[in-house]
């Protein structure tokens, strides 16, 4: 059982826990003077639950053009966050508009987009935001100038204020049921910080209510209004996406199993396949494969 004082410690700051080591990161793929229209609609290499996309207007004005005909217009300095790799194209004026464009790249680890309750997406003008606008300037200042480690440094800024607009997402309740949802109950959040960092253990609802201090119906229907489902089906798709991203790794199977609380690789092997439609066999392989071509492509 936790002590007081790790209890404490782990509610001071959960999303932080979570995101040790394997936060969401940003790819700049524009930075600057945008004129006209440009599509996006995310990588090909990734699959679509780990995959997000940001756009940040400095000047100008922007609208975001969706399959259907739905058009968003943001008018002043803000972002986009999309919670989704959505197929849509930008537009922006003849004369141009100051512009940063991201793809987000989520975890494998039972921490992305849709685990986190991101919406499909969310207009936000820096105004809404303390801070925000401070990061974006010298977002901007970092791509029209070419010092040593600029594109690395544009990269780090992006994902600090991904991280700002996580913040706000989840203070503001402009989240779906999800982790984020999660933080708003220090008691809640502290097992879904638990059960990420030791998915390993013999997680129980009995012992999930304990380490929340609260009675095992009260835990179960508080957990279920937060984020969407049930202890148990949470804890299982923790342990399937981690062991997804650790066979990715080149992880042994064996090890892996043991690592996320399968007591049976035959188990384990079988629950990967019905989730993902791969064997850890052929995750090793394509994980093998992507690997050989990044090192072609240096």
């Amino acid at each position: 059982m936790l002590s007081e004082e790790a209890r404490n410690s782990s509610e001071k700051d959960v999303l932080s826990d979570l995101f040790a080591g394997n936060h969401p990161r940003g790819d700049v793929i524009f930075a600057g003077t945008h004129c006209g229209s440009s599509h996006h609609q995310g990588r090909p290499d990734l699959p679509s639950r780990q995959q997000g996309m940001l756009h940040v207007l400095q000047h100008g004005s922007m609208r975001v053009l969706f399959d259907g005909g739905k058009t968003v217009l943001l008018d002043r300095p803000g972002v986009v966050l999309f919670g989704c790799p959505v197929p849509h194209d930008i537009d922006t004026p003849e004369r141009g508009a100051e512009v940063v464009c991201a793809n987000l790249d989520f975890p494998d680890t039972g921490l992305g987009p849709a685990k986190l309750g991101l919406p499909e997406y969310l207009v936000l003008p820096f105004d809404e935001i303390p801070g925000l606008e401070a990061i974006t300037g010298q977002l901007f200042s970092e791509s029209q100038g070419a010092q040593p480690g600029h594109r690395t440094a544009i990269n780090l800024l992006v994902d600090l204020l991904l991280l700002m607009v996580l913040r706000h997402c989840q203070a503001q309740n402009l989240v779906r049921p999800g982790i984020l949802a999660a933080l708003r109950d220090p008691r809640i959040a502290r097992v879904v910080g638990e059960l990420h960092q030791n998915p390993g253990e013999n997680w129980s609802v009995e012992r999930q209510a304990e380490t929340a201090g609260m009675s095992r119906a009260s835990f179960a229907a508080r957990f279920r209004e937060l984020l969407g489902t049930s202890p148990g089906d949470f804890l299982q798709t923790i342990r399937l996406d981690m062991a997804f991203g650790l066979l990715r790794e080149g992880k042994r199977l064996q090890a892996v199993a043991g690592q996320v609380g399968y007591r049976s690789t035959t188990a384990l092997a079988r629950a990967i396949q019905q989730r993902h439609n791969m064997t850890p066999r052929e995750l090793h392989a394509d994980s093998s494969a992507e690997n050989s071509a990044r090192q072609s492509a240096i």
